[in-house]
């Protein structure tokens, strides 16, 4: 892991969703994913540890993910990205809020493509890949930081379980390839950060999680 990044993961909003703050703490420089529908605890986050947001991420677009972004997009001056399948889901977020009895605003920030395979670079020595790995969603992404071991999932794949595929454009044999080869392939001592419950390893995933076997 580089010595000088750190990474810290909270949950925050009406369903306790995990967003995650990754920053260089030596430079201040920040990247954070998922503000959930709740930006708040990770820009007070952010300002009481004097950071500088360099990039806002999504993994996907679901309400309580992504419901804080356009929040948090006018509170540090950036714009989410996000995978343009799930740009539909974005846009939709008042209906998608409305169907859980929760409210939220219509988005008035346009998010910014992601691609799979495509690295983000913050700075010398800090940067990150992105993984898109449909199936909960389809345009479903995770972040993989190669320098610190780190992988931020969103509901691809949890402790134990892996994430659900009953909401519109979710596919169960679509998220198991995704599992397969985009996260089992990372080395095992890799620690996983789903948006949801505490977090594992890609190792203890491969030989335990009872959905999705190693191949």
């Amino acid at each position: 892991m580089s010595a000088s990044l750190r990474w810290e993961s909270m949950p925050s909003g009406v369903l306790s969703c995990v967003g995650t703050v990754v920053w260089n703490e030596n430079t201040g420089s920040a990247v954070l994913i998922d503000p959930t529908d709740d930006a708040s605890t990770f820009l007070d986050f952010v300002r009481e540890n004097a950071l500088k947001p360099k990039l806002l991420l999504l993994t996907h677009a679901h309400f309580d993910h992504a419901a804080g972004a356009c929040d948090a997009g006018r509170s540090t001056g950036l714009v989410p990205h996000l995978h343009r399948d799930d740009w539909p889901l974005f846009n939709e977020l008042p209906a998608w809020g409305a169907k859980f009895g929760l409210q939220a605003k219509a988005p008035d920030i346009a998010p910014v493509h992601v691609e799979h395979g495509e690295t983000l670079e913050i700075e010398d020595g800090f940067r990150l890949q992105v993984l898109h790995t449909p199936g909960h969603t389809q345009g479903q992404v995770a972040y993989h930081f190669s320098s610190m071991g780190l992988v931020v999932v969103g509901d691809t794949l949890f402790h134990g379980s892996v994430g659900r595929t009953d909401l519109p454009g979710g596919d169960a044999d679509q998220l198991v390839r995704s599992i397969q080869r985009h996260l089992y392939t990372l080395p095992d001592a890799t620690v996983v950060v789903p948006g949801h419950g505490p977090h594992t390893s890609i190792g203890r995933e491969k030989k335990s999680n009872p959905f999705v076997r190693a191949q």
